[in-house]
């Protein structure tokens, strides 16, 4: 897969990770970013956008990401779906495992993490200049 065919769905409900998420994806050459700041229009994005991999905090308003990850998974089974938390205790981590995430991202991080992630997950291919 080439950066150019991936979609990205950050769903934070803060402006600044979101803004991060943004800065890293552009740098990486992937424009189809989309964004939701709770876990209800996460779910609702989700279902519309059908996102390559979706970012999904843990601790959002409305839903929570464990709920909104648990939909995913119904609406489709092998979605990439990275849950994104500042809780890095082995259960949190068991328990978004256990419910589907593809990977859990421990707040703070650095963008070169990120980037490693996508780049795993998705096979991504480097394109030519």
């Amino acid at each position: 897969m080439k950066t150019s065919e991936v979609s990205v769905l950050v769903v934070d409900d803060s402006d600044h990770i979101r803004t991060l998420f943004a800065m890293t994806f552009k740098k990486m050459g992937i424009s189809r970013i989309h964004f939701a700041a709770d876990g209800a229009e996460g779910l609702a994005k989700y279902r519309t956008e059908r996102p390559t991999i979706t970012f999904l905090d843990n601790m959002l308003p409305r839903l929570s990401g464990m709920e909104v990850l648990k939909e995913i998974r119904t609406l489709q089974p092998d979605a990439v779906v990275v849950i994104v938390s500042a809780v890095s205790s082995l259960e949190a981590v068991q328990e978004a495992k256990s419910k589907g995430a593809s990977y859990y991202l421990v707040k703070p991080y650095m963008p070169a993490k990120i980037t490693e992630i996508i780049q795993k997950l998705l096979n991504l291919e480097k394109e030519a200049s």
